[in-house]
């Protein structure tokens, strides 16, 4: 059939637009909206911002009122896919897998569109719009910033263009004299400003996450909700006094100062204030506050959680000296043979191969005394974490050494980088019994190395640890009765302690 409408639009010159282009043509798409499929009508919404945030033709005062709309709207569907993805709620048509993707691509779009709202109006903001641009401002580095957070969550990069987003952003901000002003983004959120948005992002990033276990990265991100308002930009190099720097007209993260980031776009700042803040924290923790007093969640009391707190200190400390290497690296190029986890790492030492998982094959880029920089392709999204226990084969003296992974980093091609350090060269594996009780469980016994000067120490499941516990340790035909020391360091699922030998049985 011949297309009349379309015949007439072209030569009256008023093609009508297609897709979501303005307030009216968004209301009608959320009336249409599945209401029984939450994560159809995400998708449909995220779908709707690309057609604004790809129309040209969307005037100012249409996009000013398009946008909003549909933030709000999309919220609480946004607000019950996390849900679904944190294991919250359950939900028969989706999984977490499956929501993942609509809702990073949320954070993006939305992002985007406030964007593109500022920009749109440039220097000459149309009559009555003004009033939107500090809440806009707001709104858009809050979307970057929870971009950026969930991509330090999955140890993906955070790319250049996210970057250059987040701080074009808050220099639009600066420039136009709204970077400090109190503002509330949401009827149900805090009062909160720009600058104090993004600099929970520098500070993240400056906590470099990629060497976190991702509950260590979401607890510094409530942290620094209390934190950030402890520090300032400044405008003039002080190295005497500045620890760290960005340019908020470029397209990178924040780095430690050097004499020569000068220029009326870099912005500077110390964080003694913050530390010292810090470590009152640590103290008053550990003489009984409860953190829920101190605006904190109710876990950073927790021993591994002050320790996390001390390393923070360290790292924005100008006391503590830059890291560097414990041991020099050499480049080699091999390919070995991986096992993850403490259950399978064990049942592989073990050699009981009906109990083991398929091994990972994985490639050595690097490698030093005290451990390995490895890669492999991954085409999923990769449930490796920081602090994970991993069995190596044919790199040691015996036919399996047992590291633990201190460091992620994923590409968006799929290239997954990974830093292990050796553990132990010698394992073995021990039966723990508890003194007070009969059930027995697996660890792993590292004996004592005067190579790298590493003391003998026990990795064990995290729920079976408790300072000064006591055990039966059966190993190699012999029986001894321990006492568990302090933890030497909390992974997600493990604990590795020293221990003390009470008597042989």
């Amino acid at each position: 059939m011949f297309d009349f409408k379309n015949l007439i639009g072209a030569l009256l010159g008023k093609r009508e637009q297609e897709g979501v282009h303005d307030l009216k043509s968004a209301t009608v798409l959320m009336q249409e909206l599945p209401e029984s499929d939450m994560l159809q009508a995400q998708i449909e919404i995220v779908q709707a911002l690309r057609q604004l945030n790809t129309n040209a033709k969307t005037g100012a005062k249409d996009r000013f009122k398009t946008v909003p709309y549909l933030d709000e709207k999309a919220r609480p569907l946004q607000n019950h896919l996390l849900d679904i993805y944190h294991g919250n709620t359950l939900d028969d048509g989706a999984t977490p897998k499956q929501v993942l993707p609509t809702l990073l691509a949320f954070l993006n779009d939305m992002g985007d569109a406030y964007r593109l709202c500022i920009k749109q109006v440039g220097q000459s903001v149309p009559r009555g719009l003004e009033k939107d641009l500090p809440l806009f401002t707001l709104r858009g580095i809050m979307y970057f910033v929870e971009q950026a957070r969930w991509s330090y969550l999955r140890y993906m990069e955070v790319d250049s263009r996210t970057w250059r987003n987040l701080n074009r952003l808050y220099l639009y901000a600066e420039q136009q004299g709204f970077a400090t002003t109190p503002q509330q983004p949401y009827p149900e959120a805090e009062i909160t400003d720009i600058r104090r948005e993004y600099m929970l992002l520098l500070m993240l990033s400056l906590a470099h996450p990629e060497k976190m276990q991702s509950a260590q990265i979401e607890l510094v991100s409530q942290w620094l909700k209390r934190w950030v308002s402890r520090i300032d930009l400044e405008t003039q190099i002080n190295p005497n006094r500045q620890l760290f720097a960005i340019n908020i007209a470029g397209s990178t993260p924040p780095k430690r100062l050097r004499r020569d980031m000068v220029g009326e776009n870099w912005r500077y700042w110390f964080t003694e204030t913050l530390v010292l803040h810090i470590k009152e924290t640590i103290e008053k923790l550990r003489h009984g506050e409860s953190a829920e007093r101190l605006g904190l969640p109710t876990d950073s009391a927790h021993a591994a959680n002050l320790d996390l707190m001390q390393h923070l200190t360290e790292l924005w400390s100008r006391d503590t000296p830059a890291p560097i290497r414990k041991a020099e690296r050499r480049v080699t190029q091999k390919s070995i043979s991986v096992t993850r986890g403490l259950d399978d790492v064990i049942n592989h030492l073990r050699g009981t191969p009906e109990l083991e998982k398929l091994p990972d094959h994985w490639t050595i880029d690097n490698e030093s005394t005290t451990g390995f920089g490895v890669n492999y392709q991954s085409e999923r999204e990769d449930e490796l974490q920081v602090g994970e226990i991993i069995g190596l084969d044919g790199v040691g003296i015996s036919p399996v050494s047992v590291g633990i992974v201190r460091r992620i980093t994923k590409s968006s091609e799929g290239l997954v980088s990974v830093g292990i350090e050796t553990m132990s060269q010698t394992p073995i594996v021990v039966e723990l019994t508890p003194l007070l009780g009969n059930r027995s469980f697996l660890g792993i016994y590292s004996p004592e190395n005067t190579t790298i000067s590493q003391n003998r120490f026990l990795v064990l499941p995290q729920a079976f640890f408790a300072e000064n516990r006591e055990f039966r340790l059966a190993a190699q035909g012999k029986t001894y009765r321990i006492r568990l020391s302090p933890a030497l360091e909390h992974t997600a699922n493990v604990s590795l302690a020293n221990f003390s030998v009470l008597e042989k049985l």
